[in-house]
This record gives structure tokens, C-alpha cells and sequence, in this order.
């Protein structure tokens, strides 16, 4: 993945999804630059001045994440806490986390960047167009269609290939944390955004007791303690509004024996939700 700094040739493979009547071409993967090999540590992570900020991690680490990311995706619905899950409430519900309702959207041009196959922005059928982004896409068996003026990309987070000043709102929702650079996303979703444009956050936050067991989280090369996040998003954009609560995976006990539930019920332990909502 490549960082707003540092572009590759597009003569490189290059990634394009065909959105009604056109195709938008995305640049590729490539390898961020380390300062010094010295910089590159055992657990793939660069750039590392604290565990907490948004450091880049390498190209390898980042592409065995999504590996793990594309396989959670394909057997997502057989999982303990999703299992039956009605979708379109779910996001009637966290919505309001952003302190925000769906007539937020109201013809509005809104962009999801790491939108996943049945993201927010497929339930958002009141803006004036949709945008989505995820390097996944063209791979994600059931990805729901968008309807109405849409443009779907399989890109990079740290690349957008829109316009600057080119959206009104963007979603980046339990997305940040799996890219390769969230400093350079988070650079890129300000250039597309207009003046005075809202960004909706969301990632899994956690206690900085539990640092030393991140190494077991594989499927997220990012992890943060809510406070450093917020003032991190709050160090490139206004930060409007925050709320952190504890995240919930709900289990049932006749499942609590298998060890695919395992991770869901320490889940329950450490992990909160963090949302924060913010303004260019």
C-alpha cells in the first residue's frame, strides 16, 4: 500500500472495478520506504515511535492482515456474534454514536473508505451519491450492490483517486486500524474532503495494559488506546464529538467451548469501540 507521499509507477499492476459506466483505475500495492533498515522491527512494525500512534507497518504485514481480513469476510455470517445479525439495524444504531442521523446524508456526495461488503454507505440510499473504497472489493463474494449514482473502487485508503475538495462526508468505519499507513489515509480523506466536510471514525480501541498481547492480534496491524486516537484525528481534523463504550460480542454459552468463540469472549475483556466525529 502506498502512503501520500511516496507513489509507485503506474506502469505496476494496477487494480480497477467497472462502477454503471465507467472504470476507475487505482494505483497498485507497493513497499513503503524505512528510513533505515535498522527501522523495520521483528513484529513488521516501521516508523515505530509508540505502539499507540499511527505508524506504518511493512508491506508483508500488511498483506497477511488482509489475507485474514478477506478470510473473516467469507465465513463472517457462520461466527457466534453474527450469526443472524439484522444488518440495516445494526447501523441504525450506531449511527447515533456519531451524535448524527441519517439525514446527515441528505444529497450529499459521501465517501466509505474500507467499506467491507455490507458497509454503512450501502444503507445510505438518501445521498446524492455513494462512493466506496476497499482493496478487497473486487474479491468479496457477497458484496451488496449500491444503487443510484454510486462509483465503487477497489483501492488504497493512502491513495484516494478522487478530486481534492471532492466529497461533503466520509465514513471510515473499523477500517483505519487494517490499513498499511493511517497517518497517510488520514492525510488523503482530508484532501478529498471539502471545507468544512465531516468525517465519521470508528475502531476498536483498547487499554494500554493490554499492549503486550497485541502481537496475538493479527487481523489488525493497528492498536490504539482511545485518548491517543482521538488526539490523533483531532491533530489533522476538528474534532467535533467522541465516545468510547465497550464492545459487546455476544456469545451464546452453549458456544462458549469452541475455540472459535475464544477470541470473541477475551474480546469482551479489553476491546471498546471508539467513534469520533470530526470536521475539516
Amino acid at each position: 500500500m502506498t502512503s501520500s507521499a511516496s507513489r509507485c509507477d503506474l506502469h505496476h499492476s494496477i487494480i480497477s472495478i467497472v462502477s454503471l459506466d465507467r472504470t476507475i483505475a487505482q494505483e497498485p500495492y507497493c513497499h513503503p520506504t524505512a528510513d533505515s533498515p535498522e527501522s523495520v522491527k521483528a513484529d513488521g512494525s516501521w516508523r515505530c515511535e509508540d505502539s499507540f500512534g499511527m505508524n506504518g507497518v511493512t508491506h508483508d504485514r500488511w498483506s497477511a492482515s488482509q489475507r485474514l481480513e478477506l478470510h473473516f469476510w467469507k465465513n463472517w455470517t457462520k461466527a457466534a456474534p453474527y450469526q443472524g445479525l439484522d444488518v440495516p439495524k445494526y447501523w441504525s444504531e450506531e449511527l447515533p454514536r456519531f451524535g448524527c442521523s441519517k439525514d446527515l446524508f441528505t444529497n450529499r456526495r459521501v465517501l466509505d473508505i474500507g467499506c467491507g461488503p455490507v458497509g454503512l454507505i450501502h444503507f445510505i440510499d438518501n445521498a446524492a451519491e455513494r462512493i466506496r473504497v476497499d482493496p478487497l472489493l473486487l474479491q468479496y463474494e457477497s458484496r451488496m450492490t449500491l444503487q443510484g449514482p454510486q462509483l465503487s473502487l477497489a483501492g488504497l485508503g493512502e491513495s484516494l483517486p478522487l478530486a481534492p475538495e471532492s466529497v461533503d462526508i466520509a465514513i471510515c468505519f473499523n477500517a483505519l486500524d487494517h490499513m498499511q499507513d493511517p497517518d497517510a489515509a488520514l492525510a488523503e480523506i482530508r484532501r478529498v474532503l471539502r471545507p468544512g466536510g465531516t468525517l465519521l471514525l470508528m475502531i476498536h480501541s483498547f487499554p494500554k495494559w493490554a499492549r503486550p498481547f497485541f502481537w496475538v492480534d493479527r487481523l489488525h496491524p493497528h492498536h490504539w488506546t482511545a485518548p491517543a486516537f482521538v488526539a490523533q484525528v483531532g491533530s489533522t481534523f476538528k474534532v467535533e464529538r467522541s465516545e468510547t463504550v465497550r464492545r459487546r460480542f455476544d456469545v451464546p454459552v452453549s458456544k462458549w467451548i469452541l475455540p472459535s468463540s475464544w477470541k470473541y469472549l477475551a474480546g469482551n475483556l479489553v476491546v471498546a469501540s471508539t467513534y469520533v466525529r470530526a470536521q475539516k
